[in-house]
């Protein structure tokens, strides 16, 4: 048995200048709540955060060819992630932490099992993990995240949990190599707001933007010989979750549109493969650079991938498009050297 135990002290700090709404507590975060301005000079800071991080893992070797380990870590996280996914182009606003915004923290226990097969020719794994993540921020409905100066009129405050099982063989040796993997994970959403506004899906858990239950990679590498080779990988996985426009109301010639509840629904699913030829060039070790072509095609069978789906506003309907990129089969030409 071994054991790896370790702690990092990570901190943050929020520096002006900036003017900072202060709001009443009694209202929800609005123009009308305002109480007062909060000017900080250059360099002067505006908010600080700080904690310990810690990880700790325990290994058993049961025998000389397969081993169990249980991990924890804790980790900080400063820089938030916005997405809206209703847009014609999901767009992602990045957002440091602030007077209002605290760090997400999350906690994560994981149990794995690893063991070499075939006289150890293939190496299994299989591992599972839990992640209790607070601190988490979502949007209202409605909101506008770009260019948006007093965004924090506009989050909310969430928790969030995340499982799945990850399992992988691989076979690293020989002229022919190849990997199997496959990925079942959750991550789920749940606002804790105080306020009407701020509650998402009656308060109940709901899918994370980047919630993606089922992911498979394969991945085939021939070596025909020490300068020719051949490799080929396929990845399939579960399309990300996105809100629809499910309903719409006339009311006085102007129309509303009703939308499902957060993530409710996903984009159809997302299938490639890529193929790449390599032909490197004399091989002698004496020479100082030792150049190698790369030929390769990028989405070979051009299957048309969602991008995302959005809706448009054509003549009082409401209708859905598709939008796809990188929807036809691109081939590339790289030349590289290793020295």
């Amino acid at each position: 048995m071994s054991i790896n135990i370790g702690m990092r002290f990570s901190s943050f700090f929020a520096f002006g200048p900036r003017e900072v709404m202060v709001y009443d507590p009694v209202y929800p975060k609005i123009a009308s709540s305002i109480t007062d301005t909060l000017s900080f000079r250059s360099n002067q800071v505006i908010r600080s955060y700080a904690g310990p991080e810690f990880r700790m893992s325990l290994n058993f070797r049961l025998t000389d060819r397969s081993s169990f380990k249980i991990n924890y870590n804790r980790t900080r996280q400063y820089l938030h992630l916005l997405s809206n996914t209703i847009s014609i182009s999901p767009a992602d606003t990045w957002k440091l932490s602030d007077y209002y915004l605290k760090p997400q923290t999350g906690d994560q226990v994981a149990f794995g099992f690893y063991r070499m097969l075939f006289n150890r020719s293939i190496e299994a794994s299989a591992e599972v993990y839990y992640k209790a993540i607070k601190n988490m921020v979502d949007f209202k409905g409605g909101t506008r995240l770009v260019m948006n100066e007093n965004i924090e009129k506009d989050l909310i405050n969430a928790k969030g949990k995340a499982y799945g099982l990850e399992m992988m063989l691989k076979k690293t040796e020989g002229r022919l190599r190849w990997s199997l993997g496959y990925t079942y994970s959750r991550t789920f959403m749940k606002s804790i707001g105080n306020f009407s506004d701020e509650i998402v899906n009656s308060g109940e858990w709901f899918p994370a933007n980047f919630d993606k239950p089922n992911d498979l990679i394969v991945t085939f590498n021939y070596l025909f010989s020490r300068r020719l080779s051949f490799s080929t990988n396929y990845t399939w996985n579960t399309g990300r979750p996105i809100t629809y426009s499910v309903a719409t109301y006339n009311m006085g010639g102007l129309l509303l549109i009703h939308y499902s509840e957060r993530n409710k629904y996903r984009i159809p699913g997302y299938s490639r493969l890529d193929i790449s030829f390599k032909v490197s060039g004399n091989l002698r070790s004496r020479k100082i650079a030792h150049p190698y072509w790369t030929f390769s095609v990028y989405n070979l069978l051009g299957r048309q991938n969602v991008y995302s789906i959005y809706f448009r506003n054509e003549n009082n309907r409401i209708n859905g498009y598709k939008l796809s990129v990188f929807g036809q089969a691109i081939p590339t030409l790289t030349f590289s050297f290793d020295f």
